[in-house]
C-alpha cells in the first residue's frame, strides 16, 4: 500500500480504475486492486493464520478494557487491538494445528505504575474473590489506584470482572459468577490505573483455579 498525501490530483477516496483512496486516521492512501490468490496457502501461513485468529477471538471481547489498559501507547500508526495482538502472540503455544493459549504470558496492560503484589485467589459459592497486597509503594504507585480484575471461564469461554472498580488500597474485589460455572477451570488477571488515568501497571496474572 503507497501512502499519497497530496499529488497532482489531490487526495481521494473510492475507486478510480484499478487504484483505490482511501484514509485512515486522516493520512490518505491509495492501494492497488487485491489479486485473486491461485497459490495454496503453505502450511506456515495457515499456522500464522490460526494463531492469529485464536488470539484475536480471545481478545475481541474486551476492546474497551485494553483501550484502558494500553492507552499508553502510542496508536498513530496502529490500532490499540493491533498492539494487543501483538503484545500476546508469543502466548500462542503449541504446533499446527494444534494451538493453545499460555493464559499465564497474557498481558491487557503495559506500563511503568506498581504492579499488584501478593496475588491471591479463593472461591465461595458463585463468587470468586481476588486479593492483594493493599500497600503501594509510594513513588511508583498509590492507595487509590483503580484495579481491574478479569476471570476467564475456559470452558465457556467467558470473562468474567467485578460490579465495582476497586481501589488498590483495598487489597481485594469479589467477582460475581454464574451458576454454570461449576466445575470449570478459571483464570484470573489483574492491574492497576492511577486514578487520573495518566500512568498504567502491567498486568499481573493471578493463577488458575477450579471454579467448585
Amino acid at each position: 500500500m503507497a501512502k499519497f498525501i497530496n499529488g497532482a490530483i489531490g487526495t481521494f477516496s473510492g475507486k478510480v480504475g484499478s487504484i483505490i483512496g482511501s484514509s485512515w486516521r486522516s493520512v490518505p492512501y491509495m492501494r492497488g486492486l487485491s489479486k485473486k490468490r491461485t497459490k495454496p496457502f503453505t502450511e506456515a501461513q495457515l499456522a500464522q493464520q490460526q494463531r492469529f485468529g485464536l488470539m484475536g477471538q480471545f481478545l475481541l471481547p474486551l476492546k474497551g478494557l485494553l483501550e484502558i489498559g494500553l492507552a499508553n501507547l502510542d496508536d498513530s500508526t496502529a490500532t490499540l487491538f493491533n498492539q494487543a495482538m501483538a503484545l500476546n502472540l508469543p502466548a500462542v503455544t503449541g504446533t499446527y494445528p494444534d494451538f493453545g493459549i499460555d493464559y499465564a504470558g497474557i498481558q491487557f496492560s503495559k506500563g511503568g505504575l506498581e504492579p499488584l503484589r501478593g496475588v491471591t485467589i479463593t472461591h465461595e459459592g458463585e463468587t470468586a474473590t481476588v486479593s492483594w497486597n493493599p500497600v503501594a509503594n509510594r513513588f511508583s504507585g498509590n492507595g487509590d489506584d483503580e484495579v481491574y480484575v478479569l476471570l476467564y471461564d475456559r470452558e465457556l469461554n467467558l470473562f468474567y470482572t467485578s460490579d465495582e472498580i476497586a481501589a488498590r488500597s483495598a487489597g481485594q474485589a469479589d467477582i460475581p459468577l454464574d451458576a454454570d460455572t461449576a466445575g470449570h477451570m478459571a483464570d484470573t488477571w489483574l492491574f492497576a490505573v492511577a486514578r487520573d488515568g495518566s500512568r498504567v501497571s502491567n498486568t499481573v496474572y493471578g493463577g488458575s483455579l477450579m471454579l467448585g
